[in-house]
């Protein structure tokens, strides 16, 4: 059985175990190898960012990252040293082409843009996105990304950020957002796939789709130990 298969099964696998990661981490798919990799975004516990990828191509695919074999993630890559980070989202952008686009929201509040190309890596932009931000979420479609961030007061309000200008970004008021994480359906469908005895600690628990295997909900938590656990759960009937 393959690495990949064996994802898809109920046992989850341990991502950046070696890595001082805190806090719920954001699962996209990429564009990258013959498949379309995972992309994993996890703050630091005391400083900066990690992010971590996933070779989803098959043992039978052309081997691309020696480094990182099929089914395996990454050891991790950090960046954005010198802020505390306490949430951020990662997402495939379709310019660039090619590129990612990153959110994080430091301890003070603000909602930082960033985003990733080949050659420079993780930059940030001059533009911050929001502040006094408690909560956010956000969606890209087309180049438009489209958020919502809460207060701390529980007000939320949503803004957008057209393709206008890329690769930096200026943000408007809109009349729609993103729907806010929905952890209680993530928690269920980890405790549906027979993968909750490691524990889902309060706040972590995640899903994400990718066309992996036809078609995959990706679910990320943190077990009780702190780490940080993945599953893929076929969706395909």
């Amino acid at each position: 059985m393959s690495k990949n298969k064996h994802m898809l099964a109920n046992s989850s696998a341990l991502v950046g175990a070696d890595r001082p990661t805190a806090g719920p981490v954001s699962l996209a798919q990429g564009v990258y190898g013959a498949r379309g990799n995972l992309e994993l975004l996890a703050c630091d516990a005391d400083d900066g960012l990690w992010v971590f990828w996933f070779n989803a191509d098959l043992d039978s695919d052309p081997l691309e990252t020696p480094d990182v074999p099929p089914g395996s993630w990454s050891a991790g890559l950090h960046f954005a040293a010198g802020h505390r980070y306490v949430d951020a989202l990662i997402v495939q952008s379709t310019l660039g082409p090619d590129h990612l686009e990153v959110l994080a929201l430091d301890a003070d509040g603000v909602l930082q843009s960033w985003y990733w190309s080949p050659g420079p890596g993780f930059q940030r932009r001059e533009t911050d996105a929001a502040t006094h931000v408690v909560r956010f979420a956000a969606v890209h479609a087309v180049g438009v990304l489209r958020l919502t961030v809460e207060g701390a007061e529980g007000d939320a309000h949503h803004l957008v950020s057209t393709a206008a200008g890329y690769p930096e970004r200026s943000w408007a008021p809109t009349a729609t957002g993103a729907p806010l994480a929905d952890e209680a359906s993530a928690r269920a469908l980890i405790e549906a796939a027979g993968a909750a005895s490691v524990g889902i600690a309060p706040g972590t628990a995640r899903t994400a789709a990718s066309t992996r295997d036809g078609g995959t909900t990706e679910l990320t938590w943190r077990d009780d130990a702190g780490r940080i656990r993945h599953l893929g759960v076929p969706t395909r009937a």
